[in-house]
């Protein structure tokens, strides 16, 4: 198979944000996915550890994990590739500070967010991923979740995740091509809904952290 012209395409200007916009999209169904992974927590110990054994029992995952690490990267330094580009095509002075119309916080703040993002990532990866799993997923997940320094950490977390989100959906469909006067408010709407279903994490981390699982037990 000949890739030289996706090599060409990915090293100009509209290629990288067709690839950071492809790869935001991807990033997003896999949060969406993630999220659905973490509800199995309130459905108990067997449904959550059957559910996370059986993905890494499964020879597939590590290919998975291996492909999600790509698009990861791609997003990153194509985004930082666009963001210097941006910075050094802006105009100066006031016009490159003012608040233009259709500018919301989520565009505003992309950069910080995302550097918010990756540094709770790497805090969520040593604190789950590569550690010792003996005593349990469900266990591991919920005994983090009554610590409120770890669930302080992991609502910043969420709310950069969605805010960044906010505006990244819905800009990756522009990028794209896909918004139209007709679809556009649509597509801003479910952008703004991915966003909100992103505090789900938070949500779910408080659950625990405030021991509503042990009150629904003793009300049982």
């Amino acid at each position: 198979m000949d890739t030289t012209f996706i090599r060409r395409f990915a090293t100009t200007s509209i290629g990288r944000k067709v690839v950071m916009a492809v790869s935001g999209l991807l990033l997003g169904g896999f949060m969406l996915a993630h999220l659905a992974e973490n509800l199995l927590l309130f459905k108990g110990e067997a449904a959550y550890n059957g559910w996370v054994n059986m993905l890494i029992s499964n020879p597939v995952t590590p290919l998975l994990e291996i492909g999600l690490l790509f698009i990861f990267l791609a997003h990153i330094i194509t985004g930082i590739w666009v963001r210097v580009e941006d910075f050094f095509n802006a105009p100066c002075g006031y016009e490159a500070r003012k608040w233009q119309g259709g500018r919301t916080i989520g565009s505003a703040t992309m950069p910080y967010t995302a550097a918010a993002i990756l540094t709770y990532l790497v805090y969520h990866m040593l604190t789950f991923r590569f550690v010792d799993h003996s005593m349990g997923f469900y266990q591991m997940v919920t005994y983090a979740f009554r610590d409120p320094v770890f669930v302080a950490v992991y609502i910043a977390g969420s709310a950069a995740l969605a805010l960044h989100l906010s505006h990244g959906m819905q800009s990756a469909f522009q990028t794209l091509g896909l918004s139209h006067p007709k679809y556009t408010p649509l597509i801003k709407t479910g952008g703004v809904l991915v966003a909100v279903l992103m505090t789900g994490f938070a949500l779910i981390s408080v659950y625990y952290l405030l021991g509503m699982d042990i009150k629904a037990v003793i009300i049982r």
